[in-house]
């Protein structure tokens, strides 16, 4: 591989992790998916792999930060239809001359760039993807070239990209790395973050001890147990 593009896709933080709000407030969901896609932005930005970095977003604030550390925004116009965006993403990434177009999302805080660079390296041509382990979700997916297949993220997605590819008749293969098997979007994933913040990004684990969300979690997983 040469030019290897990531390309992360972001929500507007005020809209993300609807799904933790029974543990955190809705400004805390924000805080954390901001410093969630710090992490991300860094583990991508240390791997040797990466040549250029994308972030995928509709929301200003995230705009301007990913602008000011330097990376590339495609602005999301597809109005809430991710897999549109991501289409469209990966024909700017092949038209900029890219070969490869490396897709993460900005919720797995535990990835770091010696994880990225492992999968890039077992990844050889057409599709290669890590399937999340609890729902059989896409959290990671590498295409060569860029619009390789059209993007089937939902339910199920790593078993539809898998026969997409095949009915195209596009090489492709699931690959196994461990830090890519979980991302962040429910309460027992940030009680299994904080049970392995030594693997962690800095940012998030110092924002879920400095807002206290750490503290609390940890009185409710005592009161659960008691």
């Amino acid at each position: 591989m040469n030019e290897v593009w990531a390309l992360v896709p972001v929500k507007q933080p005020g809209k993300s992790k609807s799904r933790l709000l029974s543990v955190l407030q809705p400004d805390e969901c924000a805080l954390l998916s901001r410093s969630m896609l710090m992490d991300v932005l860094g583990a991508l930005s240390d791997a040797h792999t990466i040549s250029r970095i994308c972030v995928l977003t509709d929301d200003t604030e995230v705009a301007d930060l990913v602008g000011q550390l330097g990376h590339t925004v495609i602005r999301d116009n597809a109005e809430g239809n991710v897999c549109e965006s991501l289409d469209n993403a990966a024909r700017f990434i092949a038209a900029e001359g890219a070969d490869t177009v490396f897709v993460m999302p900005g919720d797995m805080p535990t990835v770091m760039s010696a994880d990225i660079d492992a999968l890039l390296e077992k990844h050889l041509n057409g599709l290669s993807l890590c399937p999340a382990i609890r729902d059989g979700g896409t959290n990671a997916i590498v295409c060569t070239p860029p619009g390789a297949v059209p993007f089937k993220f939902g339910d199920d997605s790593a078993s539809k990209h898998l026969e997409t590819a095949a009915r195209l008749g596009i090489a492709a293969e699931r690959l196994a790395v461990p830090a890519f098997f979980r991302d962040i979007d429910l309460p027992d994933d940030l009680a299994w973050l904080l049970a392995h913040e030594h693997e962690s990004g800095n940012n998030t684990i110092r924002f879920l001890h400095q807002s206290g969300i750490a503290a609390r979690l940890n009185m409710n997983l005592l009161g659960a147990s008691a």
